[in-house]
């Protein structure tokens, strides 16, 4: 399962995913399978991630690393048709419901709007709309949840928001990623400590319109976190 932390500062999207794998049994026990997971997937024009069922997360991740978009709805469209194939395959478990509502996905591209450049970030969760997509304005910061509470996510959401509304209008572009940065991690930590679907550990990206530089395996002790390019490999 997962915790994405997503802040839209403008110019810049940062983007915090833990990296930990959960399976979920048929009695809905939690058994964590590793730390290693890495949850944002590099695409020709920006990244893919999402938090849930990998079941489901994974076909849309792949296709759309391996093959793109032509608009952001035909990655709906894949999402819609992603769920209601895991829908009639799971019919008749008792989580199908849970699995449902608890996965979510959510990427990034470039696009032109009053001849300026700007970094689009777009969501689905059914919470928000079961057949729409959902865009994150500037200034605005999403917690996506995955395995534990919305209200536990929703109180992280608004800590971090706290963060960034302070901070957004009176910080150089630098100063405000360390402060937007050091903040997620910190979050990051505080949920792993109380639940066990999330670790200490996460994947940074810093994503400019297709460009995207990213920090991995970062921590809360991360004195200088080393941020590289983020290659496009799409499968072989």
């Amino acid at each position: 399962m997962t915790c994405i932390l997503v802040a839209h500062l403008g110019d810049e999207v940062i983007i915090a995913a833990d990296k930990r794998v959960t399976e979920i049994n048929q009695d809905g026990v939690k058994i964590p399978c590793g730390d290693n997971e890495e949850k944002i997937v590099r695409t020709k024009i920006g990244v893919i991630t999402g938090a849930g069922s990998m079941a489901m997360l994974e076909p849309v991740k792949s296709f759309v690393r391996d093959h793109g978009f032509k608009s952001p709805d035909d990655v709906l469209d894949l999402i819609l048709r992603t769920r209601d194939s895991f829908s009639k395959l799971h019919a008749e478990n008792p989580r199908l419901q849970a699995d449902l509502a608890e996965t979510s996905w959510m990427f990034t591209y470039p696009t032109v709007v009053d001849d300026q450049s700007v970094t689009r970030f777009v969501y689905y969760h059914q919470q928000h709309g079961a057949d729409s997509l959902r865009r994150l304005d500037v200034g605005r910061v999403m917690c996506f949840p995955g395995g534990f509470s919305l209200e536990q996510a929703q109180e992280l959401q608004a800590k971090l928001q706290d963060v960034v509304t302070a901070s957004i209008k009176s910080l150089s572009t630098d100063q405000l990623r360390e402060v937007v940065v050091t903040y997620m991690l910190t979050l990051i930590s505080e949920v792993s400590a109380i639940s066990e679907t999330v670790s200490s550990t996460c994947d940074i990206a810093l994503v400019d319109g297709s460009e995207v530089m990213v920090a991995m395996s970062a921590w809360t002790g991360d004195l200088a976190l080393t941020f590289a390019p983020m290659a496009h490999q799409v499968a072989g």
